[in-house]
Parts: structure tokens; sequence; C-alpha cells
């Protein structure tokens, strides 16, 4: 129970090794039931061969909902778009209560900390990275469903542009390829949603722009043939490899 009376539930895992000196990394998941265990099989594998990987082991935290959906349709609007102070709300709860409460239970590198999350996490990653750059090492923005803040999250990437704190996060934006593309069975309704929703071209045009500002360093990657759902696995396995691994995981590419 947060300190503003919202109920979380929250997946852990924490490795059945001893830490480093300088303590575990750490993932934290918006939408927590979706995401946490395709990202732990995918941090297992990957630690599972460092040398090959440059991945260790690391806790990995989901945020998720009472009850068994993946998705909470409600909370999670309310919680991840940057629309009537929700986003900040819950990005306090993650930050200033939950992770110090994690904190508590395995010893934790302040220097390789990183938040992911998927379409309407997404959207939320980049509100935090905009809103609290210095709290986190590194932003995994899956598929960001950027139309649906763009109002709010253009004013605050403005703001996050012009600091002067010498901060410099590292982001990873990734969209699956067939996110955007019309198909032959879309109705018209489906084919003029997939033209607003922009998916891949807003989330391009936003890492150029801070590719370009020189504000964080900044990563864009597309999996072809992967639609707004099936991407989901391999956003997670390059999210991994993103936060985790000592180099830039292979195929990424900067705009």
């Amino acid at each position: 129970m947060a300190r503003d009376g919202a109920a979380y539930s929250l997946l852990i895992h924490i490795p059945g090794t001893p830490p480093p000196a300088a303590g575990f990394p750490l993932i934290m998941l918006v939408d927590g039931r979706a995401l946490f265990a395709a990202a732990v099989m995918a941090m297992r594998l990957q630690a599972g061969r460092p040398g090959v990987t440059g991945v260790g082991p690391a806790v990995i935290v989901g945020v998720g909902y009472p009850g068994d959906a993946l998705f909470d349709v409600g909370r999670r609007a309310g919680d991840l778009l940057p629309t009537a102070g929700g986003a900040d709300r819950f990005l306090a709860t993650l930050l200033d209560e939950i992770l110090p409460w994690v904190g508590r239970l395995a010893p934790l590198d302040a220097t390789r900390r990183a938040l992911a999350g998927h379409s309407f996490g997404g959207l939320f990653v980049l509100h935090a990275l905009f809103a609290r750059p210095s709290a986190l090492a590194a932003f995994i923005a899956g598929s960001p469903s950027i139309w649906r803040g763009a109002s709010p999250l253009r004013a605050a990437e403005t703001r996050f542009i012009a600091r002067q704190d010498g901060v410099r996060p590292r982001l990873l934006v990734t969209v699956g390829g067939d996110e955007q593309k019309r198909r032959v069975d879309d109705s018209p309704e489906r084919a003029a949603r997939r033209i607003m929703a922009r998916m891949h071209d807003n989330a391009a045009e936003l890492t150029q722009r801070l590719s370009a500002s020189g504000a964080a360093t900044c990563t864009f990657t597309v999996f072809p043939d992967e639609n707004h759902i099936s991407v989901i696995p391999a956003m997670l396995s390059r999210a991994v490899a993103f936060a985790l691994g000592h180099t830039r995981a292979s195929g990424e590419c900067s705009p």
C-alpha cells in the first residue's frame, strides 16, 4: 500500500548469487504482471553466458496491480499517462517508496538502475526521463504511446533539453516494425488509428530530437515484423542487454 492509499502488487526477483561490491543492478518494470516473467527469463538467460552477453545477475522488480489481469486498463491509465498529475504521483511512489523498500531487501548499485515499460508504460518511461533524469541511469521506452500524451510530453521534453545540470541519461526507444503499417485485414477505423498513432514516426522523431540536443544518450531500435503485442518479448530481451550489458547490444543504432 502506497502512502496515498493506492494498492500495488510487487513481483521481485533477487539473484541467489552474492552481490557485487557495489550491489546488484536493478530493472524496474511497470505493468509488472505482464512483463515480469519474460524480463526475468531474459536476464537469467543472458546472465548465464556473461562472456558472450556482458550481462550479470540483477534484481528485477515488476510493479503491477492486485488481481489476475496482465494489464489493469483503468489503473494503468491513471498511473502512466502524463495528465492530471497521475504520472507524477506514480513516479514518486516508484522512486521514493518502492525503490528504497527494495533496497532494504537486497543491496543495489545506485549507478546501474533502469526503468522499462511498454505502450502506456513506454510513454511513462519518457515522462520519468524528463521529470527526474538523475534518478536512474537508463530508461527503456518500448512502443511508447506518444500520441496519448503528445502535448504535455513535448512541453516536458523542451524543459528537459533546456536544463543545465550536466546529467546525460541513457535512453533506449524500441518499436515493432509492423506497428504503423497498414494490414490488408485492417478495418477503415483500424487503419485510421494506425495513421493517427504514428507509433514508429513519433518514436523515431523524439529519439532524433533528443540525440541531436545532446541531452541524453539515445538508441532507437526497430524489431522487424513485430506488432504492438508480439514485440514485447523482443523489447524486454533488448532492455536487459541495454540496462545490464557493458556494451551496446548488437543491432541497435542511434538515429
